[in-house]
């Protein structure tokens, strides 16, 4: 299917006029969510550039540039996000969001066993590498923040109630010293502090780190197929998009602007991947 040909007229909440914005034609969609949304390095690259539509589309953004580090407990209680959801005035065809991935990394450290604490004899894959109970518990985390957002969706007068929301998973990023560059300051490493502070070989970084992610990745996909879905909730699992950083490169590699985010390209791969499903669920609300 040919991807559609108009690039989204992106604005912030925070921007808009007390009265409101003109009536946009077509579709319009409320974002809020992580770095990937927002800004994830210099140059600027996010997600929602990337896409492209069929019809002209308006992109609401509740995050702000800056908020480069956005855990899913922020993402649900941002005033924002309850502001656009709970006004009268504003339509939504769909809700899009990006959390979880920054909820891994703060918490990789903590679910890290150090060398002490695990028994050689007893390491026979990347699970025996993790502490099990901590690594479920930020799963929990994050599938509550996101059961929290579709509550306000369908709090009895909020006017965004039934609107389809649309989420990712997280591609396969390589852990590598490769911080997130700004003008002024960086961010990070993350997952390369963590497996180094931990001393968790360097052979085992990869799969390590892909088990982290999968199992995030899994605990959002069930909130779409488990036992208790979120209705009108979708997940695009986009692992395996993304052409992998090459481990050891300091800078952008392949897909990857730096260790956690991908560059334009991979947004770009990215976007190709949630444009037919959102046109999809646009069509079928409609």
């Amino acid at each position: 299917m040919a991807r559609g040909r108009f690039r989204p007229t992106i604005q912030n909440w925070m921007d808009l006029d007390a009265d409101g914005f003109p009536t946009f034609p077509d579709q319009q969609f409320l974002a809020e969510g992580d770095s990937w949304f927002t800004v994830s390095g210099f140059p600027a690259y996010n997600l929602l550039f990337e896409l492209r539509f069929r019809k002209h589309t308006r992109i609401v953004n509740c995050g702000m540039p800056g908020d480069t580090i956005k855990h899913m407990t922020e993402i649900s209680r941002n005033r924002n996000l309850r502001e656009a959801l709970s006004s009268g005035s504003f339509r939504w065809d769909a809700i899009l969001l990006s959390g979880g991935g920054n909820d891994l990394i703060d918490e990789a450290d903590d679910i890290l066993l150090s060398k002490a604490e695990r028994d050689p004899a007893n390491v026979q894959g990347p699970a025996d590498y993790c502490r099990a109970e901590r690594l479920q518990a930020l799963v929990a985390d994050v599938q509550d923040g996101f059961r929290k957002i579709a509550e306000l969706r369908d709090a009895p007068r909020a006017s965004a109630k039934g609107t389809p929301i649309l989420t990712h998973t997280y591609d396969y990023a390589t852990p590598r010293n490769a911080p997130a560059r700004f003008l002024f300051a960086s961010l990070g490493p993350w997952l390369y502090t963590a497996l180094v502070a931990r001393e968790v070989p360097g052979e085992h970084w990869v799969a390590v780190t892909d088990y982290l992610i999968d199992t995030l990745a899994e605990g959002i996909v069930a909130l779409q197929h488990g036992p208790r879905p979120i209705p009108n909730f979708h997940v695009v699992d986009t692992r395996g998009t993304l052409k992998r950083a090459e481990l050891g490169h300091r800078g952008d590699s392949n897909d990857w602007q730096n260790e956690i985010h991908p560059n334009g390209w991979g947004y770009e791969k990215l976007a190709k991947r949630l444009e037919p499903v959102l046109e999809g669920l646009i069509a079928g609300s409609q």
